[in-house]
């Protein structure tokens, strides 16, 4: 690949995160329920916009925001459950097949899509239709599921997750311009640091999205394996593997490390990195601030994005095909035929 990494058609996408996200905010939706059960059903990043807010959610809302990353909703949910079905093309199977439990069950559903089959029984059921802007892979539509899912979300009184990402709009562009600038390498320095090696990106617990997040673009956009976990999780089990395992060679633990965490939190993540560093295994950890861990979530997944995409470069990869996904999928037999 002669082309620069900054040339994919990607890169555009992941690095309008944060107008995608002022756009969807700036949105007009129709009416919206209340309700102190909700549901959020989705797969991939559909499914991550709905992490990173029930991580906001976590602290500042006053019950759980559930997310499910499959076809069957829990046996809680019933007719007084809100279930927002998060599907960018609209075609995702678990989606749909959430979709009809959800309506078996009475629930009042809220579908956020760009068209596809979900938004064609949405509109045929007279459910809640949310319809986002054509034209993107939905993992480089994040910003537009996170702005749309938080904006409704806020409209619903479940949390204020759309008003805080209204102020931390500047940041945001602020961090991701300067990690793109000439005179940053850190993008650079990272990517080639994971070249060659199996990345576990590990975050501390009110982060844990975008732990996810790294994981997930580095498999499709750099067609490279990863693995992600949390802190201290880590310190009750992997940590046995990782200093034990004559393998561990073949892997790079990614720090994502919450410069704002308490002093017991931080205590034990640098206790985590002490003990592999005493192994003398090389470690990435990256350290970022923040007024929310909805700021630092999306801080760190907008340098996870340009990471992958740095990463793909390095191996010589398109970052937008998907073929194995597609095929998969494609296996996926259903009762439904309309999936």
């Amino acid at each position: 690949m002669g082309e620069r990494f900054t040339d994919s058609m990607m890169y555009r996408q992941v690095n309008g995160l944060p107008e995608q996200i002022e756009e969807a905010l700036a949105s007009e939706l129709p009416p919206l329920p209340r309700s102190k059960e909700i549901c959020i059903c989705g797969m991939g990043a559909s499914a991550l916009a709905g992490e990173v807010v029930s991580d906001y959610a976590d602290s500042t809302a006053g019950f759980p925001i559930t997310v499910v990353r499959g076809i069957e909703l829990p046996g809680w949910v019933g007719h007084e459950t809100v279930v927002i079905c998060v599907s960018y093309s609209g075609n995702t199977k678990e989606v749909l097949m959430a979709y009809d439990e959800a309506r078996a069950k009475g629930c009042t559903i809220i579908c956020i899509t760009v068209g596809g089959e979900l938004m064609h029984r949405c509109t045929f059921n007279k459910n809640i239709l949310i319809k986002m802007p054509p034209g993107l892979q939905s993992r480089g539509a994040f910003g537009y599921l996170l702005g749309y899912l938080s904006k409704a979300l806020e409209k619903m009184e479940v949390c204020d997750a759309a008003a805080s990402l209204g102020r931390m709009l500047p940041y945001l562009k602020k961090h991701r311009d300067e990690l793109i600038s000439e005179e940053s390498t850190l993008v650079m320095e990272i990517a080639k640091a994971l070249f060659h090696k199996i990345p576990v990106i590990y975050s501390l617990a009110n982060m844990r999205s975008s732990a996810i997040r790294w994981k997930t673009q580095i498999n499709e956009n750099s067609k490279s394996l990863s693995f992600c976990g949390s802190l201290p999780e880590f310190n009750h089990n992997e940590i046995v593997g990782w200093t034990s395992d004559e393998n561990n060679k073949m892997f790079m633990p990614v720090i994502l490390y919450d410069d704002n965490a308490s002093g017991i939190v931080k205590h034990m993540a640098d206790a985590s990195i002490w003990v592999l560093e005493d192994k003398k295994l090389k470690i990435v950890s990256y350290h970022v601030t923040g007024t929310s861990n909805l700021e630092k979530n999306l801080k760190c997944i907008i340098l996870g994005d340009f990471v992958s995409l740095r990463l793909a470069h390095l191996r010589k990869t398109d970052p937008v095909a998907d073929v194995p996904v597609e095929e998969v999928n494609s296996l996926v037999v259903t009762d439904d035929a309309g999936t």
